[in-house]
């Protein structure tokens, strides 16, 4: 029961970015309007992580899923890719890189600010 709780909470954000986005024409995706007011909720404690956590898992285990039906269009749409095959998988590629360094930049900013308030903790 829990798990479906916290995946209504999940899909009800998915709900109000999209409608949000809809009736405002925001040039922004309404699943990530979504995704941040979920993490609004999360910060100002009105959704328990304990609450969402569960379905979180699930579906992120399930990602491969969601993403393989785009993989396979994108198979049977590869004539239009002719000529511009390298150039596609280099963007690709180099997009992937970007994404890792900054995804692991941004945890090391935060484990090292985690550490820097754990120590102003340990002066009391």
């Amino acid at each position: 029961m829990e798990r479906l709780k916290g995946f209504l909470i999940i899909l009800l954000c998915n709900l109000a970015g999209n409608l949000v986005t809809g009736l405002t024409n925001l040039p922004v995706p309404g699943a990530v309007l979504g995704m941040l007011l979920l993490l609004v909720l999360l910060l100002t404690k009105l959704v328990r992580l304990k609450t969402v956590e569960p379905a979180a898992s699930l579906l992120t285990g399930l990602m491969l899923i969601f993403i393989l039906p785009d993989g396979v269009n994108l198979m049977n749409s590869f004539q239009k890719f002719e000529g511009i095959v390298l150039q596609v998988l280099l963007v690709g590629i180099l997009s992937a890189l970007l994404s890792m360094l900054s995804a692991s930049g941004t945890a090391q900013l935060l484990q090292g600010k985690g550490r820097s308030q754990e120590g102003e903790g340990d002066r009391t």
